[in-house]
């Protein structure tokens, strides 16, 4: 439970996905529109959680089909280490500048149109099911950015001699303290509803994860 706690909220610290998330409530908070940020915000942050936990128990159903290979458990470590590291090295070079490389400007503005449009229109299931379909997106995205996190917890938990049952409530957790960080973000929007809220926090947040 602690590994799944600790590593849940490193993971959670991740700028390919937080960054729609604030973009997402600054054009809402314009609007001054409370239960578009409700609705909107809160099925992207419920889909990507739900997405996200689905993603996690493909990485395990790989690791119990494969089963230990002592190369594969070294492999993923050092990709960990790497990754850590590489993240480390590119927020000191960039002066905290928050970026995902995987996302280039062409696909953020198109990403950013996207949302714009979405809010912009009259509130109906159209509109959230674009919502759904941008969580799944993005999350597919931040899981290529931060895999290195969710394979390691995976593969952990296939040699942890748990039962199935204990292996999918365990990611539940993971998932959890994953989201808790955008489920801070929404509820202060909701409460608020500022444009602001998560900018400084999401530029720290690479640095933390």
């Amino acid at each position: 439970p602690v590994l799944a706690i600790l590593m849940g909220l490193a993971d959670g610290f991740n700028p390919c996905a937080m960054w729609v998330l604030v973009y997402l409530i600054s054009i809402c908070a314009t609007l001054k529109d409370r239960k578009k940020i409700i609705f909107l915000v809160g099925s992207f942050v419920l889909s990507s959680g739900i997405l996200y936990y689905l993603f996690m128990t493909a990485w395990l159903n790989v690791f119990l089909y494969i089963g230990y290979i002592r190369i594969l458990a070294l492999a993923i470590g050092l990709f960990a280490l790497y990754f850590g590291t590489l993240s480390v090295y590119e927020y000191i070079k960039s002066g905290g500048l928050i970026q995902c490389k995987l996302q280039n400007n062409e696909t953020r503005k198109k990403s950013m149109n996207k949302i714009q449009a979405l809010v912009l229109a009259d509130l109906s299931w159209f509109s959230i099911f674009g919502i759904v379909g941008l969580a799944f997106v993005v999350n597919s995205i931040e899981f290529v950015c931060s895999a290195a996190l969710p394979a390691t917890f995976s593969f952990v938990l296939t040699q942890s001699h748990l039962s199935i049952f204990m292996h999918y409530f365990y990611i539940l957790i993971y998932t959890i303290f994953f989201m808790l960080d955008d489920m801070i973000v929404f509820g202060l929007a909701v409460f608020a509803i500022n444009k602001y809220t998560g900018t400084k926090y999401e530029k720290y947040s690479t640095l933390i994860g």
